[in-house]
């Protein structure tokens, strides 16, 4: 089971769109199901492996790009 904190946005059951950071310094949007939530977390039904690291604020301004720069 994958855990990551809780998204800006999203539900129980809800896929949505996160940006997953990897090795280039770049970080991808990939779409990911969401789970059981609490106040801090929530779990990854789909979309993520252990490890993962994504962007957890709210990248709205962002939605028209498929890759972003993280510095």
């Amino acid at each position: 089971m994958v855990f990551v904190g809780r998204p800006a946005v999203g539900e129980d059951g809800a896929t949505i769109q996160l940006f997953r950071l990897d090795a280039t310094g770049h970080a991808r949007r990939v779409a990911v199901t969401l789970g059981r939530m609490s106040a801090s977390a929530v779990e990854v039904r789909a979309g993520l492996q252990p490890g993962d690291q994504v962007v957890l604020s709210d990248m709205a301004q962002w939605d028209d790009v498929d890759r972003v720069r993280i510095k």
